[in-house]
C-alpha cells in the first residue's frame, strides 16, 4: 500500500506523539518553541490548548536551582550535542524536575534549530538517593545496636560475627552488579538478548542487595526501638490475593500450586488493623519460605479465618518441614545471629523480624511443623484498635514532592 504526503505526515505525527521521550524543538534565532510532542506537553505541563511558541528555551533554565546534587540546564549544553544525565530542568510554571536530556542541532528551512529529547528521571534519582542513604545508615544503625548490648557478652560476640558475615553477603550481589555493569559499559555483548540478560542480572542482584540491606536496617531499628508503624484499617483478603499472585510466578518454576481459601463470614472483604508495608513483609517472608523449602510439584495453601477479635491468616506448605528440636528457635534472634553462615542466601532474619513486627502491630505469629510433611505458619491480626492511638496514622508519601 502506497502512502501519500498526508499519510506520511500523519504517520510521523503519530510516531512522535507515541514516543516515550518528550520532544521539544526550538528556533535558535528567536529562541521560541516551534514543536512539542504529546509527552513534551505533559512533562512541561503546557496543557493541550497551550500555544508552544509562548515557550522559549530560556523558560527551561532553572532560576535559583537550589539542588546542588544536580546540574542545572543552561546555554552551554545547547552548544554541545550529546546526552546529559541528572539535569535540573524548569517547567513553564516554574516547577522543576530531574531529567535525562538529549541535545541535537538540526537545520529546518535554512534555519538553525535545537531538538531536545527529554525523559523525567526524578523518581529514579530519588530512589537511588534513598538506597545510598540506607547504605550509609547500616553502619550507624549497627553501632547503636551493639552499644545498647555491651553488657551481654554472648550477644556482642554473635552480632560481631553477624556483621562480618553479612558484609560478605552484601559483597556477593554487589560484585555481580559491578561485573555486569562493566560489560555494559564497554559494550561487551553481541545481541539485544544478551543486553536484556545483563540488565536483568543487575536488576535481580540489586533487588537482592536491597533485601539484605532492609533486613539489617529493620533488625537494627527494632532492637533500638526506632521502628515506626502506620496502622490503618485495610482489607486483608485483597492484599493476600495480590501477594499470592506475585508469588505464583516464583512457585511456577518448581511446579508448586498456590491456592487461597476465605473461611470468613464476609467473602468480599475482610477488614482488620495493620501497617500495610509491614504486613506485606511478614506475609512475603512466610510465603517465600513455603515455596523455597517445598518440594517440586508441592502445594501452598493460604487461608483466612476469624473470630470476634482476630483475623487469622495461615500459610501451609507440603515441604520438608522443621525438626521438632528446632521449632522454638525459628523466631529466636540469638540463634539466627549465631548461625548466619548456615543460611544459603540472605541474613536469615526474616522470621525474627516478622515476630517483632506482628507483636508491635498488636498481633502474633506462630507455627507448627512435622519433618518430612510440611509446615504451617499463621499470623493473627486485630479486628479492632488495640494499640496506643499514636500508631493509628496514615503512612506519608514514599516519594515526596521532588519535582516541585
Amino acid at each position: 500500500m502506497s502512502l501519500n504526503e498526508n499519510d506520511y505526515k500523519n504517520l510521523y505525527e503519530t510516531i512522535s506523539n507515541e514516543a516515550m521521550m518528550g520532544f521539544l524543538c526550538f528556533d535558535l534565532k528567536t529562541r521560541e518553541c516551534i514543536y512539542a510532542n504529546k509527552l513534551g506537553h505533559d512533562l512541561f505541563e503546557l496543557g493541550l490548548d497551550f500555544s508552544v511558541n509562548k515557550l522559549t528555551i530560556d523558560h527551561l533554565f532553572p532560576e535559583n536551582p537550589g539542588k546542588k546534587d544536580f546540574r542545572p540546564f543552561n546555554m552551554d549544553m545547547l552548544s554541545h550535542e550529546g546526552l546529559y544525565q541528572s539535569i535540573l530542568v524548569q517547567k513553564f510554571n516554574d516547577h522543576k524536575f530531574i531529567a535525562t536530556m538529549g541535545v541535537k542541532k538540526i537545520e529546518l528551512v535554512n534555519a538553525d534549530h535545537i531538538l531536545l529529547m527529554v525523559q523525567d528521571t526524578t523518581l529514579q534519582n530519588k530512589l537511588q538517593r534513598e538506597v545510598d542513604e540506607k547504605q550509609n545508615a547500616i553502619k550507624n544503625a549497627y553501632e547503636e545496636v551493639l552499644k545498647q548490648n555491651e553488657k551481654l557478652k554472648e550477644l556482642d560476640k554473635a552480632k560481631s560475627r553477624f556483621i562480618s558475615l553479612t558484609t560478605h553477603e552484601l559483597r556477593t550481589p554487589l560484585s555481580a552488579m559491578i561485573a555486569t555493569a562493566e560489560v555494559l559499559k564497554y559494550k561487551l555483548y553481541d545481541t539485544p538478548e544478551q543486553l536484556d540478560e545483563f540488565v536483568e542480572i543487575i536488576h535481580s542482584q540489586g533487588m537482592h542487595l536491597m533485601d539484605l540491606i532492609n533486613d539489617v536496617l529493620d533488625f537494627s531499628k527494632i532492637q533500638a526501638g526506632h521502628m515506626d508503624y502506620y496502622v490503618e484499617e485495610h482489607d486483608i483478603q485483597k492484599l493476600s490475593m495480590e501477594l499470592m499472585t506475585v508469588h505464583q510466578s516464583i512457585a511456577d518454576k518448581d511446579n508448586i500450586k498456590i491456592s487461597f481459601l476465605n473461611n470468613c463470614e464476609n467473602k468480599e472483604q475482610v477488614s482488620c488493623y495493620y501497617d500495610e508495608l509491614r504486613i506485606k513483609q511478614v506475609i512475603t517472608n512466610i510465603s517465600s519460605n513455603a515455596i523455597k523449602y517445598n518440594k517440586e510439584g508441592g502445594t501452598v495453601v493460604m487461608t483466612l479465618d476469624e473470630d470476634d477479635s482476630m483475623v487469622t491468616l495461615t500459610v501451609e506448605d507440603s515441604g520438608k518441614g522443621i525438626p521438632a528440636d528446632s521449632l522454638d528457635k525459628v523466631f529466636d534472634e540469638f540463634e539466627t545471629l549465631g548461625k548466619v553462615a548456615l543460611h544459603h542466601e540472605g541474613t536469615g532474619l526474616g522470621m525474627p523480624i516478622s515476630k517483632q513486627l506482628m507483636e508491635a502491630m498488636g498481633g502474633s505469629i506462630n507455627l507448627s511443623s512435622e519433618e518430612g510433611t510440611g509446615s504451617k505458619f499463621w499470623i493473627k491480626i486485630p479486628k479492632t484498635k488495640v494499640l496506643d492511638e499514636k500508631n493509628y496514622k496514615e503512612r506519608p508519601d514514599a516519594f515526596g514532592d521532588l519535582a516541585a
